[in-house]
């Protein structure tokens, strides 16, 4: 018949062997012994426990006969072998010459705070939003780009420019305005910097896409201007599939830093921009907060 193992866990080798006897019998085999090491620094301040793997004959039961000379033999030589491996461990567990003032000392201490420590306690999950952006950038030469469907990238434009008092604005793709000058290629958005690094004040760009979405005409444009912040200018009464699908579209080809918001009051369900996934950085006729 085959045996049934069993573990047995213990401070000493001798409660292990006493506990042996008394709880499966004189028929019991100890088929392995470890020394269980746990916590501590380097061996240091550890706790050291012994483990025990016997194997029990089915259809035995313990009686009060002692063990027959085979197996005392072989508990013995396992015994002996786990106390080789603790004197092995005691002896390099001796202590290093650690002065208090030198660099070990410090690295111990901390390898000591970290593992004895108790562990920090369970924290609530955080569920309020990321922080939101303040506002655009504006500082001397930044160029912020407001990407949008026909002229909603132009109303959030000249919100901003005018909010920040900083900015000039500036269009492109679809947006037009009388007034205000367009950039059209890559030249002139470095002319437009440095302008603006020279009279100290940022660019605000207003990027119309055509109402079907991003195009490739659209796509160029985002590519030239580089901007250093990119907002995307929803409406949130539009159906919100087809919103996610042009937004989608941009984040594609370049990282969208927030959402801006047209339309809020004329829909029943302004908070479907949120499924968006970005932050909600601007409401038209103001910043959030």
């Amino acid at each position: 018949m085959s045996p049934n193992r069993f573990q047995l866990e213990g401070t000493s080798l001798d409660e292990l062997n006493a506990r042996v006897l008394q709880e499966h019998g004189p028929h019991a085999q100890v088929v392995a012994v470890r020394a269980v090491t746990t916590g501590g620094i380097q061996g240091f301040f550890a706790q050291r426990r012994f483990q025990i793997e016997v194997d029990v004959p089915d259809g035995t039961a313990r009686d009060v006969h002692a063990f027959d000379l085979p197996t005392r033999a072989g508990l013995a030589a396992l015994l002996d072998d786990a106390d080789s491996v603790e004197a092995h461990i005691r002896s390099a567990d001796t202590l290093p010459d650690v002065s208090t003032s030198s660099e070990n000392f410090d690295t111990l201490m901390a390898d000591l705070t970290l593992n004895t420590a108790p562990p920090p306690p369970d924290l609530p999950i955080a569920t309020a939003r990321a922080p939101r952006l303040q506002a655009p950038l504006s500082a001397p030469g930044d160029l912020v780009i407001v990407v949008g469907l026909g002229s909603d990238a132009l109303t959030i434009a000249r919100e901003m420019s005018l909010a920040s008092g900083a900015s000039e604005l500036r269009v492109a793709g679809e947006c037009s305005s009388d007034g205000v000058k367009r950039l059209s290629d890559r030249r002139g958005v470095l002319a437009a910097r440095a302008q603006g690094v020279r009279d100290q004040f940022g660019i605000i760009v207003a990027l119309g896409l055509q109402r079907v979405g991003l195009d490739e005409a659209g796509a160029d444009a985002l590519e030239f201007l580089q901007g250093d912040q990119v907002w995307v200018a929803v409406d949130a009464g539009r159906k919100p599939a087809d919103t996610g699908r042009w937004v989608a579209a941009v984040a594609a080809i370049s990282h969208v830093d927030a959402v801006a918001v047209i339309g809020r009051g004329a829909t029943s369900s302004p908070n479907t921009v949120n499924e968006l996934g970005l932050q909600v950085g601007w409401v038209e006729s103001g910043s959030v907060g």
